[in-house]
């Protein structure tokens, strides 16, 4: 769930070396994995919907079809989903990438657990997933995402699994909200004084020094 109370700024973070690819991860017993299906969009949508992404799941079905159903092919090898035991999607996350300017980029996008089964380990398992999926289609290439202070609790998670925070670099997403391709912008130093306001000072100096 994003915390939309504190100072909104980008977050940039990398995985040099997925270490993850080797296993499979857990998830909690009775939930199983599998990749997107065509009736998914309206389960991607509430998903993201439920966790503040989208102003509704009408805007975030929109944004789908026009982003990403279009590269249906793609989405059946890179989109993942979690079920509950009802066969029902429950978390979702995107093995993507994208090309421009700044070269050919690995990355996850879109990474969501709906609130009721957050604190399950759910999230961590899918972003684990996702990270596999990454690997097989894309190598040994390192692993980028956007996230922003709003989701400073994935930013721990992601932290844990060996993401570091990127000093200048930038990262592309070529499938935005508004259709235009988009470099983000780098707000490193701005983003680690917003998250003093909700993380202790240990914590983010460990952010710091494991900066690349």
């Amino acid at each position: 769930m994003l915390d939309k109370s504190i100072e909104y700024k980008n977050v940039i973070m990398r995985l040099d070396n997925c270490e993850f690819a080797v296993s499979e991860p857990e998830l909690p017993e009775g939930f199983s994995f599998r990749f997107f299906l065509p009736s998914d969009v309206k389960h991607w949508s509430s998903i993201e919907t439920s966790v503040l992404e989208f102003d509704s799941e009408c805007s975030a079905e929109s944004y789908f079809e026009t982003s990403y159903l279009p590269q249906i092919d793609e989405l059946r090898q890179r989109c993942l989903f979690v079920l509950n035991a009802e066969g029902t999607p429950v978390a979702t996350a995107n093995a993507w990438y994208a090309d421009s300017e700044l070269g050919h980029q690995t990355g996850l996008h879109w990474i969501a657990v709906r609130p009721e089964y957050q604190g399950k380990g759910i999230g961590k398992a899918v972003t684990k997933k996702a990270l596999n999926v990454c690997h097989s289609l894309e190598g040994g290439n390192p692993v980028w995402l956007h996230t922003q202070t709003w989701s400073y609790v994935a930013i721990k998670m992601y932290h844990s699994l060996g993401f570091n925070m990127v000093r200048s670099e930038r990262l592309a997403n070529m499938n935005p909200k508004n259709g235009i391709k988009r470099l983000y912008e780098n707000d490193f130093a701005g983003a680690l004084q917003v998250l003093k306001t909700v993380m202790d000072d240990e914590y983010v100096a460990g952010l710091l020094k494991t900066a690349v």
